[in-house]
């Protein structure tokens, strides 16, 4: 891009930002030249702005939960790649902290979070780093100065899960593909001990009060280790079963193990791993892969997929789950949110806090009744493949909030207006013709096209479609990209996605593919190349909403002031920045877009 137009559009952003600082750095940004980053040395991340969504809620499914021993706050992480901490009382966020971000959809985000038992380091790590470094790394956060304090570099995959010894001397990390577990040395960074024992994705580790550590793996084994790290013992569980969350109870003579993979939970040994007993789970509907001991090791608690009627459930255990004398194991079945349970950490006073995948956050007391919930605030895609409709020329879509099919809105974006659905001039996503037929692509059969197979990468997962109206093509949305095949399965392009594509559509005149994502936004894609064209945000409330290019052109609807910002990387060993924008670009958005979809 030529400087010249480089400064013209941030020179709008710094007109419009509080404060002279900011505005001075975007100005030395642009009279050094490129795309801002080139002001860096290679391999650091970029310094130009990048525009991102900001509701006071993760925008996408919460990985990760911890809580201060004092249960003051609690510290969230996730896909939208920021930790935020909220108050323990109230669920109110108190702050949100930033990692560097790159031009890749994945990095940044945030898969795992581990809490220092003395409250002064947090570690986190997911998809970090990898873009720089060329390999993944940990952060660790002095909390009480908001500043970046150490990255752990060199680590082969992504990190699953965290955990900190008893003492606060060192922090154990599993990954997702074969690195197994790793422990490190807080005081100096340094690697002291790494197994190579795993060949398949480790996703717990956790300690118990005396320094032993447990871990889980899709191999069916838990594995248990001294507290010098040594390889005491591991036992093979049920055959085929994929063993996920892990936890010592607190007095560290059990382990509970939740399962990937099927509706159970194994309560073993702690002395040799060994099956003490399985809690009762009568009537569960979906797997509980997350478990937890209440603090006094009475009450046994575990969630996933468990569900009834669109609400998720946890089941708490008496008596651990422990069957009586008659062989009774007496439970409860707990209202959660509506998406997957992701964790759950006991509180002093009885009951829990719980993360789900909604996003939500939320504490229940020993009753089971809701201390608060922290819902999500981005439309729930999930479910609605069939319900994106799109106009002839692409400048206008319907779609469902979440799959209820009770919160239906329109956008027009020639008009910048969000109003009630019409249905008129709009059409559904075309699945079936004579000419291009498109079968497995939601779940269960191989995805083909005209009974030949369409290849895809291992992770990578279809989920909705969409035919050309003149059966040139077909789009694929999956759990990665979206992919546009030509008639006879010859992939044209593929574009990454920051988000799962949960629909497809294509506009009536072919120039458009326009997709709902994970994390609440509708994207617009050239058919001819795949390039992003323009991104939708509507909030929850249905009122307030935020239109963006990728050549950073954006405006706000009333109202909505701070729903977009810019992040602002500060390096390699520094948090990032953010800076809430308070107006847009109104008249400048409706000249580009009558020209996009004339």
């Amino acid at each position: 891009m030529e400087k010249a137009r480089w400064f013209h559009d941030w020179l709008v952003v710094w007109q419009w930002k509080r404060g002279a600082l900011f505005g001075l750095m975007l100005v030395w940004m642009a009279l050094m030249g490129g795309d801002g980053g080139e002001a860096l040395a290679a391999g650091a991340p970029s310094s130009a702005p990048l525009l991102r969504v900001e509701t006071g809620m993760h925008l996408g499914m919460i990985r990760r939960i911890a809580m201060a021993a004092d249960e003051h706050h609690i510290l969230s992480v996730g896909d939208d790649k920021t930790l935020r901490i909220w108050s323990g009382a109230d669920g109110h966020l108190q702050s949100t902290l930033r990692v560097p971000l790159g031009q890749l959809p994945n990095e940044g985000a945030l898969f795992a979070l581990a809490y220092s038992p003395d409250g002064r380091t947090v570690a986190m790590a997911g998809q970090t780093g990898v873009e720089w470094d060329g390999a993944f790394c940990i952060y660790l956060i002095d909390l009480q100065g908001g500043v970046l304090r150490r990255r752990i570099t060199g680590l082969p995959e992504a990190v699953t899960h965290l955990a900190f010894s008893p003492n606060g001397a060192y922090l154990a990390a599993v990954f997702g593909e074969k690195a197994g577990l790793q422990v490190f040395s807080i005081p100096s960074g340094a690697r002291v001990y790494a197994s190579d024992a795993y060949q398949v994705p480790a996703y717990w580790v956790d300690f118990a009060a005396d320094g032993r550590l447990v871990t889980s793996s899709y191999d069916g084994m838990v594995r248990m280790y001294d507290a010098n790290f040594r390889p005491r013992i591991a036992r093979q569980l049920a055959k085929g079963g994929q063993p996920h969350g892990v936890a010592f109870s607190p007095d560290g003579s059990r382990v509970a193990v939740g399962f990937k993979d099927r509706p159970t939970v194994a309560v073993l040994s702690a002395e040799d791993l060994t099956l003490s007993y399985l809690p009762d789970v009568s009537g569960v509907s979906d797997h509980l892969w997350v478990v937890a001991w209440s603090r006094d090791g009475r009450t046994l608690y575990a969630g996933g997929g468990h569900a009834d009627r669109g609400r998720n459930l946890m089941r708490w255990w008496n008596q651990s789950g422990e069957s009586d004398a008659r062989g009774r194991g007496d439970y409860v079945d707990v209202t959660a949110s509506r998406g997957t349970v992701m964790q759950i950490l006991p509180l002093k006073a009885g009951g829990v806090v719980f993360a789900a995948a909604d996003p939500a956050l939320g504490a229940l007391d020993g009753q089971g009744f809701a201390l608060f919930l922290r819902d999500r605030t981005i439309g729930q895609f999930q479910g609605t493949a069939r319900r994106l409709l799109v106009s002839e020329k692409g400048d206008a879509v319907e779609f469902d909030m979440d799959a209820s099919g009770q919160n239906r809105v329109r956008f027009s974006v020639s008009k910048l207006l969000l109003k009630p659905p019409t249905m008129a001039g709009m059409h559904e996503p075309r699945l079936q013709s004579a000419a291009i037929r498109v079968t497995g692509w939601w779940g269960g059969e191989t995805l083909q096209g005209n009974g030949t197979a369409i290849p895809l990468p291992e992770k990578e997962n279809p989920i909705a479609l969409a035919l050309d109206p003149k059966d040139r093509f077909f789009v694929l949305g999956t759990s990665q990209h979206v992919r546009l095949y030509t008639h006879n399965n010859a992939l044209r392009w593929k574009t990454v996605t920051p988000a799962p594509v949960w629909a497809v559509n294509i506009s009536g005149n072919g120039h458009w593919v326009v997709a709902a994502l994970g994390d609440g936004t509708i994207r617009w894609f050239e058919v001819m190349d795949g390039d992003e064209g323009m991104a939708l945000f509507v909030h929850r409330d249905q009122k307030r909403w935020a239109v963006w290019t990728p050549g950073k052109i954006f405006t706000l609807s009333s109202g909505a002031e701070g729903l977009l910002g810019w992040h602002v990387n500060r390096g390699l060993d520094q948090l990032a920045e953010f800076h809430p924008i308070s107006q847009g670009q109104q008249s400048k958005v409706q000249e580009y877009f009558k020209k996009t979809f004339q």
